[in-house]
């Protein structure tokens, strides 16, 4: 395995996670967001994505933050990890995709089976890092990839949290924390028409669980790590999309107020209010039948390739204000520091 590419960087990340980040902080997309989710990085959702090919509907769901140096490399042995498929716009589930793992042996191999909720059927049986076919089409993979995700994690602590270094957004560099890290991926692929219903748009978001109730959740990227509290993390992650907006809108308010005010121009009360509905409920919202993404669609799934971390820092610190002057436009990591795969799991190789 490639060596992580900066030691000194990875003692941070690990420092930061353990002792907890302040409210307004991007750890990560939502690598150990919440206290609940540290005490063990494979239920930990790290980040969703949901995009369209050809035909079929994509959706990924990573875990681990880190593999094989801060978290472990597999799933954790039945717990569930849920894809969850709204598909008549109420944000109630209508489809679960359920995977559930057991006991890794000494080979390194785990087996991997795929159940659909309601139908209570098993649709696919295998082992990790193997493409497992799906009854009735499609395929799952489980196992170790290249993080997707791409952020200057330092720059932002530094320049935003006042965490005492010297590190600056966009100083001639590529300074993406999390080249060279590894993610345990799930990734499941299905026609399209198997989970739509009278429209060809559905919401999407992942959660994980065990016997004593949800664990994590997670729609679009960041939500949780920026917008709330440190206190309020697990019950936000507790809660169902459908209750989103009755239960956290005021806290996503008042955050991106004070996130958007930190140029002394931030949102109105109204402008916040109305950014809060674009963001909330926390789901995914694809349309089958587009290969529009989260930062071109706008708000349209979310591909591998997209830099989201652009596209939140101009929102969330008040570009879509009248007055147009975001505190923070880029953080001048564009792209994975490895391409991505053009088929089936499409995440790049673990380093």
């Amino acid at each position: 395995m490639k060596k992580i590419r900066n030691i000194a960087l990875l003692l941070l990340m690990a420092a930061a996670m353990v002792l907890g980040v302040s409210a307004s902080a991007i750890g990560a997309a939502d690598h150990l967001d919440a206290p609940l989710v540290q005490q063990d990085g494979r239920t930990d959702i790290n980040d969703v994505y949901a995009f369209t090919n050809g035909e079929n509907t994509v959706m990924v769901m990573t875990v681990n933050p880190l593999a094989g140096v801060l978290s472990g490399t597999a799933l954790r042995p039945h717990a569930q990890y849920e894809f969850v498929i709204d598909n008549n716009g109420d944000y109630h589930e209508d489809l679960v995709y359920v995977v559930r793992a057991g006991q890794t042996n000494r080979r390194g191999q785990q087996p991997i089976q795929l159940f659909e909720v309601g139908g209570k059927r098993r649709l696919a049986r295998g082992t990790n890092e193997a493409n497992i076919p799906v009854r009735g089409g499609g395929s799952l993979y489980v196992g170790v990839r290249d993080d997707p995700f791409f952020f200057d994690l330092v720059a932002f602590q530094d320049q935003v949290l006042g965490a005492g270094g010297s590190r600056t957004f966009c100083d001639g560099n590529q300074n993406d924390f999390f080249a060279g890290a590894n993610v345990t991926a799930i990734v499941l692929e299905l026609p399209s028409d198997r989970i739509t219903d009278d429209s060809a748009t559905v919401n999407i978001w992942a959660r994980t669980a065990d016997r004593t109730g949800m664990i994590d959740r997670m729609g679009k990227p960041a939500l949780n790590t920026v917008l709330i509290p440190s206190g309020s993390k697990d019950a936000y992650n507790a809660t169902t999309p459908a209750h989103d907006v009755a239960e956290w809108s005021d806290e996503f308010q008042a955050n991106l107020l004070a996130l958007s005010g930190l140029d002394g121009s931030g949102y109105t009360a109204d402008e916040a209010a109305f950014v809060t509905s674009l963001l909330l409920p926390d789901v995914l919202t694809l349309d089958t039948t587009s290969t529009a993404g989260f930062t071109t669609g706008p708000l349209n799934g979310r591909q591998l390739a997209e830099d989201v971390i652009d596209f939140e820092l101009f929102v969330v610190t008040g570009g879509l204000g009248a007055n147009g002057s975001p505190v923070l436009t880029s953080d001048c990591v564009d792209s994975n520091d490895v391409p991505f795969l053009t088929s089936f799991p499409y995440l790049a190789p673990a380093n």
